[in-house]
């Protein structure tokens, strides 16, 4: 290895050179002959540095949005659990209202009308407010859960729609289940006071005192009945004043008059009184012939008025439920197939 250190000052060579003149003076070092400055290494460490930063912060960002599209997709499955519970919550107003409207009306749905009536405004709420959730949820809901989220939306628009016209529907049906009590009972009544009232005119035939004296026990039992079924018959016509029932009403005053005809027969024939008697017979006569024209024009029973104006109040909405529950059936067949309803693991 060349040795480069200084040679000590006892150790300086003689002057060399013709005539002992001095060694030339060494050239100068040129600046181009330098080494290489060190700036640019710095520089690219410095690119190194920034290089790795960017790539941890990548990995941050990553992380974040990582972190926050489970955190998006947990908080929309926990929207449609919700709804799951809402339209499940509804649909035991709907199963109701179901049995109410697919119901033979009778006396006893009044009470049932009214229960279902004062919860349809909940179970309303209840599935716009699924709708609602199902809608926000829609947007970061995992892939595996949009055929459910979907389904789940058209089973509970269709029940929606299925209540849309609750209120006309049970409407009707508390009205025609507070007539047709009445009005059946009335009916009844009315076919009672008319077979007495005929074995009264056979017994007044009879024309002796005993058989007119049971004349007149019939005929007051007669108009005892038809004046219950008035009674009842105006009670009907209250509850359901869109049913065409006062022509029942006007054959019971009818035939409220034509036995008062029969009952002042009664006691003229009793008192003697025999062309008395025989004058009222002719005008009952006549009393009856316009009571039975009056018969054939009413319906063979009371229930036909009834349900003709069911179907004029509630017809149109009745049909429409029924369509829109044919929908419902499609969407919970389709719930059926796309599987159970998120568990929000």
């Amino acid at each position: 290895m060349e040795d480069t250190s200084r040679p000590a000052p006892d150790a300086v060579p003689e002057p060399s050179g013709a005539g002992g003149a001095p060694p030339a003076t060494p050239p100068a070092i040129s600046d181009e002959a330098s080494p290489p400055p060190r700036g640019p290494r710095k520089d690219v460490m410095a690119l190194v540095v920034v290089a790795a930063t960017i790539a941890i912060v990548a990995l941050g960002i990553a992380g974040w949005m990582y972190y926050e599209t489970t955190t998006a997709q947990r908080a929309a499955v926990e929207l449609l659990e919700n709804a799951t519970e809402l339209v499940e919550s509804a649909d035991a107003v709907v199963l109701d209202f179901d049995e109410v409207v697919r119901a033979e009306i009778d006396s006893e749905m009044t009470t049932r009308v009214a229960e279902v009536a004062d919860r349809v405004p909940g179970a309303v709420d209840d599935l716009e407010e699924a709708l609602d959730l199902i809608a926000e949820s829609l947007e970061d809901l995992p892939d595996d859960e949009i055929a459910y989220a979907r389904a789940l939306e058209s089973s509970a628009r269709a029940r929606l729609e299925m209540l849309e016209d609750a209120d006309t529907i049970l409407d009707a049906n508390r009205k025609a289940a507070a007539a047709l009590g009445p009005a059946t009972e009335g009916w009844d009544l009315l076919l009672e006071s008319n077979q007495l009232s005929r074995e009264a005119v056979e017994e007044y035939n009879k024309l002796t005192r005993e058989s007119v004296t049971r004349s007149a026990e019939l005929t007051r039992e007669a108009d005892t009945k038809i004046r219950e079924a008035k009674v009842l018959f105006s009670e009907a016509a209250t509850g359901f004043p869109e049913a065409e029932l006062s022509m029942y009403i006007e054959y019971c005053d009818a035939k409220i008059a034509a036995l008062e005809i029969s009952k002042q027969a009664d006691e003229a024939f009793l008192a003697d009184r025999p062309a008395e008697a025989n004058t009222l017979s002719e005008r009952f006569n006549e009393a009856e012939r316009e009571l039975a024209e009056k018969a054939a024009e009413l319906p063979a029973t009371p229930a036909e008025p009834i349900a003709a104006a069911y179907e004029s109040l509630a017809g149109a909405a009745t049909e429409a439920y029924f369509q829109a529950r044919a929908r419902a059936t499609e969407a919970d067949a389709r719930l059926r197939e796309v599987g159970d309803p998120p568990d929000g693991e």
